[in-house]
């Protein structure tokens, strides 16, 4: 959650050079998962993390603490930055992140879709 106002309006999340617009119905883009395990932070956080490719740094050590189980950890880097950290469902895999957007077209919250609950009846996910 980033603001506490109610999200009127979703987007799916893209980085640079993604084009949404080129998705077929059912596609989507989204972040690869790895030790079943994902993450959010700020992108001015990436590089607060080394290690992180090598299974070593700040990042290991907050997993290393998660209980077994559904968890969600926070992990401090370097400068002073945060990642928030959580299990990911049903494992390893590529998921999609929603952007919520309150009515003057703030960024309320993220949402990343680990399709653990299915569509209701009669949708398509």
């Amino acid at each position: 959650m980033i603001r506490d106002t109610r999200a009127v309006g979703w987007e799916m999340a893209a980085v640079e050079g993604q084009d949404l617009s080129a998705l077929d119905d059912g596609e989507f883009v989204g972040y690869g998962v790895d030790a079943g395990t994902g993450c959010f932070h700020d992108a001015a956080a990436h590089e607060s993390f080394p290690g992180a490719e090598d299974d070593d740094g700040p990042l290991w050590s907050a997993l290393d603490a998660v209980v077994d189980g559904p968890q969600v950890f926070l992990a401090r880097g370097e400068g002073g930055h945060t990642l928030a950290g959580f299990t990911s469902g049903w494992g390893d895999g590529c998921y999609p992140t929603w952007i919520g957007r309150d009515a003057d077209g703030r960024v309320t919250c993220f949402v990343t879709d680990f399709f653990v609950v299915p569509p209701p009846e009669g949708t398509s996910a």
